[in-house]
């Protein structure tokens, strides 16, 4: 069955249809191809302008641009990085090279603090036990792995101002390496948490 956009109808009500999403046995990149390719056939039918992906070494970032490419897709992409520091103090996993190539490809490439662990993670690390911001991370891992990540850079993208929050994106993330879950969401500030909104699950592992 072909999944058209959801449309407004005149008395201001939306109209429902059906969707596919992407339920995966395993987790991990052996998924990235098809959640890339669903995230960006999903962001045409919707006629959604920006796509975040998280992408620690780059490699999932060109994926996605190929796959772009291939499909026709002209919106915005936006690559968010580890934070500097995340395994190795003062360093980045990007390498400077695919930095430039990604920035050279039309990529918005953005490194910041990750929005759900920020220093509180430093705290937890020494004096053991848990915050806030690591228990709302934790309830979005009851999901996947990935629908924590893709909010979180959904977040940082938004408070970045690289995307926009008064309309839907795509985000798209994985556990531990390449892509495996990806969401429609309205992004919001972190300072906004609470006008941040879910709309759809596009992939994610069961």
């Amino acid at each position: 069955m072909e999944e058209k956009p959801i449309r407004e109808r005149e008395d201001g009500e939306m109209t429902e249809e059906i969707t596919r999403a992407y339920s995966f046995s395993t987790v991990g990149p052996r998924n990235t191809k098809k959640t890339l390719r669903a995230s960006i056939e999903r962001a045409q039918q919707l006629d959604i302008g920006y796509i975040v992906v998280a992408s620690s070494s780059g490699r999932t970032a060109f994926q996605l641009k190929d796959l772009s490419d291939e499909l026709g897709y002209d919106g915005q992409l936006v690559a968010v990085t580890h934070h500097t520091g995340y395994s190795e103090a003062g360093v980045n996993k990007l390498m400077e090279e695919d930095r430039a190539r990604l920035l050279e490809g039309g990529f918005t490439v953005l490194t910041a603090t990750h929005a759900l662990s920020s220093i509180s993670r430093s705290y937890r690390m020494k004096f053991g036990g848990i915050d806030l911001l690591e228990a709302v991370a934790e309830a979005f891992r009851r999901f996947s792995q990935g629908v924590k990540a893709a909010i979180e850079c959904a977040i940082m993208a938004a408070d970045a101002g690289a995307v926009p929050v008064e309309g839907d994106i795509i985000a798209i993330a994985g556990t531990g390496k390449g892509a495996d879950s990806a969401i429609v969401i309205r992004a919001a500030n972190q300072n906004r948490f609470f006008d941040l909104k879910v709309r759809e699950i596009i992939a994610m592992p069961r």
